[in-house]
């Protein structure tokens, strides 16, 4: 990798390293991170949970592969990864932070589910022979890597033909979070800061990073703006201004103006 994309990964690494996603959830400060109590408290707010579709898609998923080896990218606290597993999936599961791996350990060991593997990767120069895996999964990741085509690109080449890329989701423009996310700095949620990237795109420029890949689904998602756990000034106008409003717009017009962009893509 160039340096710049290496600097970029870096400032990555050290803002999820500070701001592990899921602290953040969390109201009740005499709870041990790590804990079986912790995992229970911040769960409702955790993908997949948050979002009833990305739970279908799971669903489904999981159906074709039973018994086949699916990696998933950026777990996070790794409850994504957690549905695969009980669902009968073998899973291989990375981050890019120590946190998050380290939080992924000690959930899948109270869960009393067995990863076949979870440890440190970076989406854009994944650790893995060619052909490795059934499927990929990734759930508001690639978007964020620095270089959301080489990350594709990688997911490629590690797939075996005929394997799965199931990527919830990128962000989208024109979009309802786009405009939010230009007027001003502070973010609506996650943190004192946001992200050193998140890029958003529109749906030709996603679609043109599938070659090699022949796209089975797409989906546009996150239509109607969603409760926030946040504070600040911001949060307060997006949740008793924008919100009750933009949420009274028809279905068809809410979903021209969705966020997310989902791709299901089957490797040729």
């Amino acid at each position: 990798m160039s340096s710049e994309i290496d600097t970029t990964v870096a400032a990555v690494r050290a803002y999820w390293d500070r701001n592990t996603l899921g602290l953040q959830y969390v109201s009740d400060p005499t709870l041990a991170p790590g804990s079986k109590e912790f995992f229970d408290h911040i769960r409702p707010w955790m993908n997949p949970y948050k979002f009833p579709w990305i739970m279908d898609r799971i669903e489904r998923e999981a159906a074709l592969l039973k018994g086949k080896h699916l990696l998933e990218i950026g777990c996070g606290m790794g409850f994504d990864s957690f549905e695969f597993l009980k669902r009968g999936v073998r899973v291989t599961a990375i981050d890019l932070t120590e946190s998050a791996v380290r939080m992924t350990r000690a959930h899948f060991e109270i869960a009393g589910v067995n990863a076949e593997d979870v440890r440190v990767g970076n989406a854009l120069a994944l650790d893995f022979p060619d052909e490795s895996f059934d499927a990929v999964w990734s759930n508001g990741v690639l978007h964020a890597t620095g270089d959301t085509p080489k990350a594709i690109a990688e997911v490629h080449r590690v797939l075996k033909p005929g394997g799965r890329a199931i990527i919830s989701h990128f962000y989208r423009r024109p979009s309802w979070m786009y405009l939010i996310h230009r007027l001003g700095r502070e973010p609506i949620e996650a943190h004192e800061e946001d992200p050193p990237v998140n890029e958003f795109y529109t749906e030709p420029q996603i679609l043109e990073m599938f070659k090699g890949f022949r796209v089975v689904e797409t989906a546009r998602e996150h239509h109607r703006a969603l409760p926030v756990a946040k504070r600040g000034m911001k949060v307060h106008l997006y949740r008793w201004g924008f919100q009750p409003v933009y949420n009274l717009l028809p279905e068809r017009l809410a979903l021209h103006w969705a966020y997310k962009f989902s791709v299901t893509a089957v490797k040729e």
